[in-house]
């Protein structure tokens, strides 16, 4: 979990409109990825499930309120989200429908407006995974593709960096 700090020193931060709701989000956030960090410790899965469950409920602040950086934060928390309930199908159990409903609703409409992060790549590389699990192959590979796209993307600003 990348923290506001840690957006700002990547050069990630864009000037949010309010930042005020930026960093309440990441408070919210990183708050709740502690309790998910100490749940799955525990082996409390459906628990983690149940607190990533409340955070996607909260009201996002869109990235006019919040910037960049708070879509990447639902990205991260949905991405989570997911990761647990199709790695856990066991547990409170939802159709790939709900799952990928789940994964649409966690992207938005902003994601392609956005600069490429890891956050939206993971994200879309899930959406993929749950697009090939319902025999939706075609969809699921320019999905597939546009999450490689990203993080080649990502590869590169590291390579450029490093000269």
């Amino acid at each position: 979990m990348l923290t506001v700090g840690g957006f700002a020193l990547a050069g990630k931060l864009k000037p949010p409109g309010e930042p005020d709701a930026l960093v309440a989000l990441a408070q919210t956030v990183d708050t709740t990825d502690k309790q998910v960090d100490v749940m799955l410790a525990r082996g409390d899965i459906a628990g983690a499930i149940g607190a990533l469950e409340q955070l996607r409920a909260i009201k996002w602040p869109g990235r006019d309120r919040g910037g960049d950086a708070c879509v990447q934060l639902r990205h991260d928390a949905f991405g989570r989200l997911l990761r647990l309930r199709l790695d856990n199908p066991q547990v409170d159990a939802k159709t790939p429908q709900q799952l990928l409903d789940l994964a649409e609703q966690g992207l938005g409409r902003e994601w392609e407006l956005l600069d490429p992060n890891p956050f939206t790549a993971h994200l879309l590389s899930l959406r993929g995974e749950i697009l090939e699990q319902m025999g939706r192959d075609d969809d699921a590979l320019l999905i597939y593709q546009q999450a490689l796209d990203m993080n080649r993307d990502l590869l590169d600003e590291v390579m450029e960096g490093s000269r």
